[in-house]
């Protein structure tokens, strides 16, 4: 199992724990060590990530103008229809706009009438007709937008789905555009989104296979692919959420929030890796941490090399060390650069 790396307090603790070897005894020449040859292990052939069941698109919706709320007609967890009215808003200053934009447009048409007979007596200019047109369509267009606003007043389902929150309550005042409900979409398909660790996210790519395991339905096996990998890091977790299709599957019926498993299958990107045990770093700091490394003539020499993934109880070395390379495993909490060393079978 993949596991992010360690911080840095944790890892030392952990690595003083690895060296059970006792101290050398002073009469001790070589001071004794167990030592590994440095090798290679193949990436995981898989990742697991948990995650959360939620619709393609989940709509937040309010209203276009400030105002306050008349009613709220639905509750988080209904199920609503296409068309269905979810809240009203008080629509009596934007019928009242209506009204007055109405006015004046209908005034500017009789403007208009009335300077085309005018104009035909010969009485006023083209340009004054022309300035009364104007006029008339611009009134025209206050009076659609003065409707618009008012059907804005009335919030309906863009779609069959679920209520997913409530944000507000019948009598509150509410700025223009802030959200009242969130409702998720059924007719455009489910996702899984799941989080994954900085590290881990860059071995995904888009498309790559993936199989998702519900905890409603531990049985059953979907099949899916990566459609989706953010650009960002989560603020809160620290994560790179990824995006996962849900397939139709009879039986199966999913509602949002359901948590699921993901087994994600990377594209091999950087094949064999080379690795040692956690017990084999003396000290880390961040991403380099320190190890000692037997020489010509068993003499001990301290090497800093660089960490990667860590990949259950190994960690993968990316700088620093070349494979075949002998590494001190136990002991090395009591050597010096250049001490000589005496090695344990």
């Amino acid at each position: 199992m993949l596991l992010r790396p360690l911080p840095l307090l944790v890892l030392a603790l952990v690595l003083t724990a690895c060296d059970s070897s006792e101290p050398p005894s002073a009469a001790d020449e070589r001071k004794p060590v167990r030592v590994l040859v440095a090798g290679t292990e193949t990436a995981a052939a898989h990742i697991r990530a948990t995650g959360l069941v939620a619709s393609q698109e989940e709509a937040r919706l309010g209203f276009k103008t400030g105002g306050v709320i008349t009613a709220m007609l639905v509750d988080a967890g209904d199920r609503v229809q296409r068309g269905q009215t979810l809240a009203r808003l008080d629509a009596t200053e934007l019928e009242g706009a209506v009204r007055q934009a109405a006015a004046h447009q209908e005034r500017a048409a009789r403007d208009v009438s009335r300077a085309e007979k005018l104009y035909e007596q010969g009485v006023i200019a083209e340009q004054q007709v022309q300035d009364a047109r104007t006029q008339l369509a611009v009134l025209n267009a206050t009076l659609a937008s003065a409707r618009f606003n008012r059907q804005q007043a009335t919030i309906t389902a863009p779609g069959p789905g679920i209520v997913l929150q409530r944000l507000a309550e019948a009598r509150e005042v509410v700025a223009p555009g802030a959200p009242v409900l969130v409702v998720s979409r059924d007719d455009l398909g489910w996702t899984l989104k799941a989080g994954l660790g900085e590290q881990t996210a860059t071995r995904i790519r888009v498309d790559d296979p993936a199989e998702i395991v519900l905890k409603a339905y531990p049985e059953r096996r979907l099949t899916s692919r990566v459609q989706d990998i953010a650009g960002a890091t989560d603020r809160q977790t620290g994560t790179v959420s990824i995006t996962l299709p849900l397939p139709a599957s009879a039986g199966v019926q999913y509602r949002a929030g359901l948590v699921g498993e993901a087994i994600l299958r990377p594209t091999p990107i950087r094949g064999e890796q080379l690795s040692l045990p956690l017990g084999a770093l003396l000290e880390a700091d961040g991403r380099q941490a320190r190890i000692f490394v037997i020489g010509p003539r068993q003499t001990a020499s301290l090497r800093t090399v660089t960490l990667g993934d860590i990949n259950a109880d190994r960690v993968v070395i990316l700088a620093g060390l070349k494979a075949g390379e002998r590494v001190v495993s136990e002991g090395a909490a009591w050597l010096n650069a250049g001490d000589h060393v005496r090695i344990l079978r």
